[in-house]
């Protein structure tokens, strides 16, 4: 019982050691919150080095994105409160998304995929998270483009999802 109490002491400290570097990461993520000013927060190839990078510290790559994914996302949710549309078709495609985006953005579900392209299309919604299987839009007239995917290895409920954004014009 000894051994059990001084393990558990010990991860008592690394806790408050971790939640003391997410709030020094929080702090730094304020900074850049002024710094960017009016710029799109959303940086879906910046997110891919970072979580890549992260990767290679050798953590489980499901508890690593997982993690990352919700303190990126409260960070966009400081920037600007998204408007995110979903394909909300089934379950695992919810759960994927409150994986990867939390409960931090204004979420709005369609029950169609044309609808959900269309509100991406007409600017309704600014971000559009769907079932992969389901991302193909080549057969219409869409200016869209996948930017993203989640999970980015391996597959969430034996499925990967998109994530869609309105192309802009370079």
């Amino acid at each position: 019982m000894l051994e059990l109490n001084k393990l558990r002491n010990e991860i008592d400290e690394i806790d408050k050691k971790i939640s003391d570097l997410i709030k020094y990461r929080q702090s730094l993520a304020t900074k850049i919150v002024r710094a960017k000013k009016d710029v799109f927060p959303f940086d879906p190839k910046r997110e891919k080095k970072l979580l890549k990078k992260i990767f290679n510290y050798g953590l489980d790559p499901v508890l690593t994105e997982r993690i990352w994914r919700q303190i990126i996302s409260f960070n966009l949710s400081r920037q600007k409160r998204m408007k995110i549309g979903i394909l909300d078709n089934d379950k695992y495609c919810v759960a994927a998304f409150e994986s990867c985006f939390g409960p931090y953005f204004e979420s709005k579900m369609f029950k169609s995929k044309p609808r959900l392209l269309n509100a991406l299309n007409n600017e309704k919604i600014e971000i559009a998270f769907l079932n992969k299987k389901k991302s193909d839009f080549s057969n219409k007239v869409y200016e869209i483009e996948n930017v993203s995917d989640f999970p980015s290895s391996g597959m969430f409920y034996k499925s990967k999802y998109s994530i869609l954004i309105k192309k802009t014009e370079v």
